[in-house]
């Protein structure tokens, strides 16, 4: 019987094809500790799937297919890994058109929707740092040894914009993105000398000498002043995160520590720096992203996460939200130790005044890099990508760098979802009314008054009522029975792989029923009411996907239904008459 139930789970997920992007964001802000349902044994949708999140409500669209996808690079064969470059470049052109996404050494393009276009030329790489241009759709910029490059999408045209014969190689040090009026970067010569480069006049600003101190990232921010962040840790010069203007004249220190971070502006127009604070001896607040802003240093709390979990943090311009996605390196088990925020997507509100819960991106670390989402926003703030293994080493034993990319769309159109019911014990069953008035029907699962839909099951034992059942376990499945009487009963199966159900009488939510047992029980009173009204009533069983933390499933069986009717009563399906 469970070989079947496992089978069965791989080959029926609910998947729902929405063509363009129709899709439904929600989110939760509640402070409550969601885990992963089927996080051991959930499979994704195929390339171009879109599934909804349990959880929080929001639709998901797979738009890569790693190990489907040929490798244009020299190895040959498929690609192991696709993901999106960075969190702090946005993979978005400038209307959300486009998407580039990089898949293992070079990179590939999508539409907005995320279908695959091409590959781009290989000596656009993952070394060359390519950024979108915010003033043509269809131009990215690149670097490639000393030479600043531009690429023609639609034209496929290459061409050199400048060439800085002064050094060996630039770079922009891997995180840094275009400057927001689009026409500067900061520019990194031979791994030391900073400067700011404005590609509309060519021109190249006054250069820093970083004296041969190490740093790990340069950042442009929207008024065209640079951050440098050093190595080294501490309050006094080239320490920590540094501020200096466009002509490279040192402004203040922002912070004592470096960290995943982004730049962007506030709703007010100020420029604001988003950190993790982790590595800060003597933070304001644990573990936590703050808000710096850059013109005095003042610091916000946004928002605190337990020590076991670190973040990539991603800023569209000045909608007034940061992105960030959690991860855990310690592989937690859901069962046992389970933080709030743990593997999430949230959006968080530059104020500090609201986390929005968007999504568990489900990603495990089987390797050392590969496995973290970095999520990624488009630079109006509609919509996300990350990059995701899903567990499927673990489930298919996929390769241990596998990963591919998921898109969320819509935010800025967010509505909340309501909350799930804290699952409560269900009221014990009633008996079934007795007396010369009373006639008790059964009405056996495939019966004509009983509708499915979602993916069910049918099982066959003769352990079930009539000798079979059916069973579903993805969330949103319903079994609908319609019958008339004024009392009702739901018999199912219970067992150590059942879930939560919530049941519905005539629209209205009556109970959310955890269905786990053990040992398993047949012929199991799942459900129950009585002395509803004379006429026609509905049940509704609905899947939640959802399980207690003791179960190792969330299956729903659906093995008959009792009915009490007065004698001489009516109904449309008056079942079989039980003894």
């Amino acid at each position: 019987m469970r070989g079947f139930a496992t089978k069965k789970r791989i080959l029926g997920l609910a998947v729902w094809l929405i063509s363009g992007l129709t899709m439904a964001f929600g989110y939760l802000t509640d402070q409550k500790v969601y885990t992963e349902s089927d996080y051991l044994t959930f499979v994704p949708p195929g390339v171009g799937g879109v599934y909804k999140d349990p959880i929080f409500g929001t639709d998901i669209r797979r738009i890569s297919n790693a190990l489907g996808q040929h490798n244009s690079d020299r190895a040959g064969g498929n690609l192991t890994f696709i993901v999106n470059e960075y969190s702090t470049m946005s993979p978005f052109n400038n209307d959300n058109s486009l998407i580039l996404l990089q898949h293992q050494s070079y990179f590939g393009l999508y539409d907005g929707t995320g279908k695959y276009i091409k590959d781009l030329p290989l000596v656009i790489n993952a070394s060359t740092e390519p950024r979108w241009s915010r003033h043509d759709l269809n131009v990215l910029y690149f670097v490639q040894g000393n030479q600043f490059n531009a690429y023609n999408v639609a034209t496929d045209l290459l061409y050199n914009l400048h060439t800085f014969s002064e050094y060996r190689a630039i770079s922009g040090k891997g995180e840094s993105d275009i400057c927001f009026d689009g026409s500067h970067f900061v520019l990194v010569g031979d791994n030391r000398q900073v400067f700011v480069y404005d590609v509309s006049t060519d021109r190249k600003g006054p250069v820093l000498d970083s004296g041969g101190r190490s740093f790990d990232s340069v950042y442009i921010t929207p008024n065209d002043n640079v951050t440098i962040t050093w190595n080294n840790a501490g309050s006094s010069r080239y320490n920590g995160i540094e501020l200096f203007d466009r002509n490279m004249n040192f402004l203040r220190q922002l912070s004592t520590v470096g960290g995943h971070m982004d730049v962007t502006r506030d709703t007010n127009g100020d420029e604001v720096l988003v950190l993790i604070n982790a590595a800060d001896p003597t933070p304001d607040c644990d573990n936590a992203v703050e808000k710096i802003r850059l013109s005095d240093g003042h610091r916000t709390c946004l928002i605190s996460l337990d020590w076991s979990l670190a973040v990539h943090i991603s800023a569209p311009d000045n909608s007034g939200w940061c992105f960030v996605s959690t991860y855990a390196p310690s592989d937690p088990d859901p069962s046992r130790q389970w933080p709030i925020y743990t593997n999430e997507i949230l959006q968080v509100k530059l104020d500090g005044s609201e986390v929005r819960r968007i999504a568990h991106h489900r990603s495990r670390p089987f390797n050392s890099y590969n496995y973290m989402p970095k999520v990624s926003v488009s630079r109006d703030g509609d919509r996300v990508v990350f990059s995701s293994n899903y567990g499927l080493q673990s489930i298919l034993r996929y390769p241990s760098e596998y990963s591919d990319v998921y898109m969320i769309s819509g935010l800025r159109d967010a509505a909340p979802t309501q909350p799930a019911p804290t699952p409560q014990p269900a009221p014990p069953p009633q008996p079934i009314p007795a007396g010369s008035d009373a006639t008790t029907y059964l009405f056996e699962y495939n019966d004509p008054a009983v509708h499915y839909t979602g993916p069910w099951f049918e099982h066959n034992s003769q352990v079930h009522t009539g000798g079979a059942a059916e069973l579903a376990m993805d969330a949103g499945a319903r079994a609908t029975f319609t019958f008339t009487g004024s009392a009702v009963k739901w018999v199912g199966f219970t067992d150590e792989w059942s879930g939560i159900a919530n049941v519905f009488v005539d629209g209205v939510l009556q109970a959310v029923v955890d269905t786990f047992a053990s040992p398993a029980k047949a012929k199991a009173q799942s459900f129950s009411v009585s002395n509803l009204s004379a006429g026609t009533h509905t049940l509704v069983i609905e899947v939640t996907g959802a399980r207690n933390s003791n179960s190792a499933g969330s299956w729903i069986w659906i093995d008959s239904f009792e009915v009490v009717a007065s004698e001489g009563g009516t109904s449309s399906f008056p079942g079989r008459r039980r003894p």
